[in-house]
């Protein structure tokens, strides 16, 4: 079993997000309370450089409101309730929760957040602890030049051989495909180059089941409960 396996096995999207409000505190630790080993969240700045955790820019459907993370500083962001219920978390606070029970998959939504990233990662000493993903190669590059111990995956909806040369110039450990486009085939094909393969957003337990007999090697959901039972199946 790949060390990734261990680690990412039942990712939580968003912590549960059909469980609790996405990219929240509450979403996270339900997703711990579902036997989650790892959560899935994104990364974004604020407009006075604060890294925090939220997938859109703009936050009218989480929230209601008609503020983008990008134009707020910190202490607006603080007013909104996702769900009306959880204010938008900070990466710090994320991990620190995440730490020592949760493994963490930390999406770069945007250019800027790099360093943070990496400073947060360092300070708390999980490098070991994280992957980070993008769909978008600049901020990886970046990552990889500023810690080269980071573990790196290369997030795709569609495949195309490129997506090979692109995680192998990134020095990537994982390569994170729809789960709407893998085969038997395709995986294996991925696994023989010597990349983890982790695929999102699977949400039905026979699918999922499918797919770790197929060989992956992470399935990131929204209902971690729901699909508990594949960590038995990878002996987890």
């Amino acid at each position: 079993m790949t060390q990734l396996k261990r680690k990412f096995i039942l990712t939580g999207h968003r912590g549960a997000k059909a469980l609790a409000p996405e990219n929240t505190l509450p979403s996270f630790l339900k997703a711990l309370e579902c036997g989650a080993t790892g959560i899935e969240f994104d990364v974004r700045r604020t407009l006075d450089g604060v890294a925090v955790i939220a997938h859109d820019d703009e936050l009218d459907r989480v929230a209601g409101v008609n503020l983008k993370v990008s134009e707020a500083s910190y202490s607006d962001l603080q007013k909104v309730r996702v769900g009306g219920v959880a204010r938008v978390p900070t990466l710090r606070e994320v991990l620190a929760l995440a730490k020592g029970r949760l493994y963490v998959d930390i999406e770069i939504k945007v250019q800027g957040v790099e360093e943070e990233v990496t400073d947060a990662l360092r300070e708390l000493d999980m490098l070991g602890e994280a992957l980070v993903t993008s769909f978008l190669p600049a901020p990886l590059e970046k990552l990889r030049k500023l810690e080269p111990q980071l573990d790196i995956g290369v997030l795709i909806e569609e495949w195309d051989d490129e997506y090979l040369d692109i995680a192998r110039r990134l020095g990537a450990v994982a390569i994170l495909p729809s789960h709407e486009i893998l085969t038997r085939d395709l995986v294996a094909k991925i696994k023989r180059e010597g990349y983890s393969v982790i695929t999102w957003t699977v949400n039905s337990l026979e699918e999922a089941e499918k797919l770790v007999e197929m060989g992956v090697d992470g399935i990131i959901t929204d209902n971690p409960c729901l699909l508990k039972p594949i960590r038995e199946k990878a002996g987890l």
